[in-house]
């Protein structure tokens, strides 16, 4: 009988396993909203990414001054966001606010929003839970005249009765109530439409 062989195999070669980068965790896209610059983020922030996050506000902070000095960061696409990339961003906020950038984080987590105004270090950060509500907080209000409307401001509000000196009115102006007890009114205006 043969003596039984082995045949050796040899091993097979042992790559190294790939190496991770920050870009592949976390991808960022810079769209403006008017004068006002949106950061989208999409990803996991936690502290692997951390220094690309700061990149890439901080860039996004120099193309807001060149407009009306707002950042909006849209984190409502974060699978993860980290306490320490979320006290990051009210230290740069705070910083950058000084410069004369505002900054507002969107996310649609209620969560992080309430623990963000529970904690000291992130109370000062304006969150949102939509971009549109983040735009009107940052919008710039446009100066509008003392007196007669204009395109900025709610149309007149009148009597309906012809014939009859009409008082004119604002939208949201106080009218003050007369001595017989009548209190004093804010006049309303239609609410939109919803679709």
């Amino acid at each position: 009988m043969k003596p039984f062989s082995f045949s050796a195999v040899p091993p097979a070669p042992v790559s190294p396993p790939p190496s991770r980068s920050p870009g592949d965790q976390l991808t960022f896209r810079t769209l403006r909203r008017g004068e006002i610059v949106v950061l989208a983020v999409r990803g996991e922030a936690d502290a692997f990414t951390l220094p690309l996050w700061r990149q890439k506000v901080r860039e996004a902070v120099d193309t807001a001054t060149t407009g009306c000095g707002a950042l909006i960061v849209d984190a409502a696409r974060l699978g993860f966001l980290s306490l320490r990339t979320l006290e990051a961003l009210a230290v740069d906020a705070e910083q950058y606010r000084r410069d004369g950038v505002e900054i507002c984080l969107v996310t649609g987590d209620p969560r992080i929003a309430r623990f963000a105004g529970t904690d000291s270090r992130t109370a000062r950060l304006p969150i949102r839970s939509t971009v549109v509500a983040a735009v009107t907080m940052l919008r710039p209000r446009p100066e509008t005249p003392a007196i007669g409307p204009s395109r900025f401001r709610a149309p007149l509000i009148t009597r309906d009765e012809p014939g009859i000196d009409r008082p004119a009115y604002f939208a949201g102006e106080i009218i003050a109530g007369s001595a017989a007890g009548i209190p004093d009114a804010v006049i309303g205006s239609a609410m939109p439409r919803r679709r």
